[in-house]
């Protein structure tokens, strides 16, 4: 009897559990909190790649669509999400405000003072279509990325006009020169220029390494790039010589600052060139680490590092990370 009475119980006991979930679900409220988990305002997993100033504030723009702005005088950050989810290369603004970024699959977005922002996409191929770099100056912007991309637009970031056709080189850096001209660091070491405004260009070979950024101080220039290659010159152009090799590492952003200039690149490394004779010395500022930075943006109160997290460079040489309190 009991063993028969077992039996009819286990049999019984799941569709017991059942009904008094059904009756859970229908009669028994629960208490659902609201409150949104807390998010870090910067992630572990998070790259920068690009960076600019404009209208008080600090942009950067990286991984994933990530754009984060700093107020210079308040130190208020913001985190925005850009849409559609595209990791971001780069980002500039123009004197007025305007501020464009680029990124992956040929995709730009533009911002006008407050407005919101709004995207296009360039006409470039399915391959090989990420915009590695934008900037602002000679009263325009201009875009560079892979298999030869290169835009020009008017001032508010519109009507824009590609100025070459594609060609299996990426474009790595687009900078302002003296007298008008403007300059291109691209890979396997080719060096562009023009003297008119982006109608023709001249292209030159320095060696076989790609070079990922230039800059000018007048007629000075600095172009870096990849196993630690530099290039100097002293007349606008004209002619460029190595540097003596001070790195074996990936250089990847060059910035003129008053005596000299600053450059950066893989695994931490970081030196000043000294006045206009492209010495260039060491410097291991507390804090800054063994990590890669790809960018240099001027701020006023010194150059921020972006790459794996963001810092502030001060005048005195000491490191601070962005956003305060955040680890790396």
């Amino acid at each position: 009897m009991l063993d028969r009475f077992t039996h009819f119980a286990a049999r019984l006991s799941p569709w017991v559990v059942i009904a008094g979930l059904a009756y859970a679900a229908v009669f028994v409220e629960v208490d659902v909190s609201t409150e949104p988990m807390p998010q870090p305002f910067v992630e572990g997993r998070d790259l920068f790649f690009g960076g600019t100033a404009a209208g008080g504030r600090l942009w950067f723009v990286g991984q994933d669509g990530a754009l984060l702005s700093m107020d210079e005088t308040s130190r208020q950050w913001q985190r925005t999400q850009m849409q559609p989810v595209a990791n971001l290369q780069a980002i500039a603004a123009s004197d007025k405000g305007v501020l464009v970024a680029v990124g992956n699959g040929g995709r730009y977005w533009v911002r006008n003072g407050d407005g919101a922002w709004t995207t296009q996409v360039l006409p470039v191929g399915e391959v090989g279509n990420k915009l590695v770099d934008v900037a602002f100056f000679h009263g325009r912007f201009w875009i560079v990325g892979e298999m030869g991309a290169l835009f020009r637009s008017d001032a508010d970031g519109a009507n824009w006009t590609r100025l070459r056709d594609a060609d299996d080189v990426a474009f790595n850096r687009i900078r302002p020169g003296p007298r008008g001209s403007v300059w291109i660091a691209a890979e396997f070491g080719r060096l562009l220029h023009s003297e008119d405004d982006g109608a023709t260009w001249l292209s030159q070979d320095l060696g076989e390494e790609s070079l990922q950024s230039i800059a000018f101080a007048g007629d000075d220039g600095v172009v870096v790039g990849n196993r630690g290659q530099a290039f100097h010159t002293t007349d606008g152009g004209s002619r460029w010589q190595p540097v003596a090799p001070f790195t074996s590492e990936h250089l990847y952003d060059v910035l003129a600052q008053a005596g000299g200039w600053l450059t950066l690149g893989d695994r931490g490394v970081l030196f000043a060139g000294e006045g206009g004779t492209a010495r260039w010395r060491a410097l291991a500022p507390d804090g800054f680490g063994k990590a890669y930075h790809v960018r240099l943006v001027a701020a006023g109160d010194g150059n921020v590092a972006v790459g794996r997290g963001i810092g502030l460079l001060e005048a005195d040489g000491n490191y601070r990370r962005w956003p305060e309190g955040v680890q790396p």
